[in-house]
């Protein structure tokens, strides 16, 4: 069996000579992931995709379009990126632009992978969600706040939306690599190969050289091996990036854990097959005594302003992390004055040039910039209260003494005006955990639409 992996994530691209040259080899499914929790949690809680809609659009209509010229189904995991209800009605209303745009036809399997949260606060009350992570145990109170929490499906609920006959499978959130397991774990094909080869074209192009933008991937399953192939004639696959991918996303290089149970990869050998292809072999899975599933939920933690700005004077470099304390500490005062006193909110400084990526974690020792970029954040309960407090912070910032201060104009330079820019609503993760399940269906129903 042959499958194909459009790209790393619809919506990122690949190359269409490629693509056209993968097509040629054979393949029994097209498959793409659209989804990623990377971005963070807004996408989630706002139901909205990270990728641009011409360049999802673009992705799947190349999909749909080869799929259906080969009879041969589409699969999209983590559609419109979250995987929620609103990520799918996108996503399934660009679907029906092309069957429009195309003239055709489509059957299109819809799974589902918002659970009702009444069936989700029955399973805590059982017992049966656990913190995946440092997460704290789940409560029925954050259940109930939660914007919005998805499933994460494996394999199954893609096996029996493929055994419906459908041409397109638009899947809600699902792992990575089930996305390609699932129709060569319905064909028959031995659990370990199959879940290894998802993992590794899961990512499309990512384990070939060079790595420019995303592009297509090929994987060719044997009864007792594979072999991944860039059809990209630019683009070389050499086998200590396919070896090293068995680590991305993971903590362990040799076990990865999927609903159903676990890859190992602790005795699989890679060899080149050509300047484009490795073969690997020795993957094995070892299923799981309870099947379970990730719960991923977000909830509103307020609303946000921020500004940017930079510093080039030397004696306030010098001084930069006292100068940020004394203006938290003022700002507390000034908001307490305009009667916002008892409003929680929070304030970030992060200064970039002096630890602003990593913070206080930060390993190496501090070195003296000759200029640094500040970003100040607020969030609040409102985007007025929001907007009220940056401004306050951002004059302090502009405004305040420091010892040795040489100028008594703005220490800070703007470079934009209007200087405050409102970001809207602002989500963190609340629900992070593990739910066993009975069925690996039972979160997931699926419809089939005709578009």
């Amino acid at each position: 069996m042959k499958l194909v992996a459009a790209s790393g994530m619809c919506g990122y691209g690949f190359d269409e000579s490629a693509f056209e040259r993968a097509m040629a080899m054979g393949p029994a499914a097209i498959g793409c992931d659209a989804g990623s929790m990377d971005p963070g949690p807004y996408y989630l809680g706002a139901g909205q995709a990270f990728v641009s809609r011409e360049a999802y659009r673009r992705d799947l209509d190349l999909m749909i379009a080869h799929g259906r010229r080969l009879g041969i189904p589409v699969i999209v995991g983590s559609a419109g990126g979250g995987g929620g209800e609103p990520h799918l009605a996108w996503s399934l209303e660009i679907l029906g632009e092309i069957a429009r745009a195309r003239g055709l036809a489509l059957k299109v399997a819809v799974i589902h992978a918002e659970p009702d949260k009444a069936v989700l606060r029955r399973k805590l009350a059982e017992g049966r969600i656990r913190p995946l992570g440092p997460m704290p145990e789940l409560t029925a109170e954050t259940l109930d706040k939660s914007a919005r929490i998805v499933a994460m499906m494996g394999a199954e609920p893609l096996m029996r939306a493929l055994a419906a006959g459908v041409d397109v499978v638009l899947a809600g959130r699902a792992s990575d690599s089930a996305i390609y397991a699932a129709p060569a774990l319905r064909a028959g094909f031995p659990k370990g190969p199959a879940w290894h080869l998802g993992k590794i074209i899961e990512c499309g192009a990512a384990v070939a050289l060079p790595k420019v933008g995303s592009d297509c991937m090929v994987g060719h399953l044997e009864a007792e091996h594979f072999l991944v192939e860039t059809p990209n004639p630019a683009r070389t696959c050499p086998r200590i990036r396919v070896a090293a991918h068995t680590l991305y996303e993971n903590p362990s290089p040799y076990h990865l854990v999927e609903p159903s149970g676990m890859l190992d990869t602790s005795a699989c050998t890679y060899e080149q097959a050509g300047e484009r292809a490795v073969r690997v072999s020795g993957s094995a899975f070892v299923s799981a005594r309870q099947y379970t599933v990730k719960l991923e939920g977000v909830a509103l933690a307020g609303y946000r302003t921020l500004t940017i700005g930079g510093v080039r004077d030397p004696g306030l470099i010098d001084q930069i992390g006292p100068y940020l304390d004394a203006l938290k500490a003022n700002l507390k005062k000034r908001v307490a004055s305009v009667g916002l006193g008892g409003e929680p909110y929070e304030l970030v400084a992060r200064v970039y040039g002096k630890d602003g990526v990593m913070g206080e974690r930060e390993p190496l020792a501090s070195r003296t910039a000759h200029e640094l970029g500040i970003l100040l954040d607020v969030t609040a309960a409102t985007q007025e209260k929001a907007r009220t407090i940056l401004s306050m912070a951002r004059h302090l910032l502009l405004h305040s003494d420091f010892e040795g201060r040489l100028c008594i104009a703005g220490n800070i330079a703007f470079p934009y005006s209007p200087s405050d820019v409102d970001t809207g609503p602002v989500y963190r993760f609340s629900v992070w955990h593990v739910a066993e399940l009975d069925d690996p269906c039972e979160l997931f129903p699926t419809e089939i639409v005709t578009l």
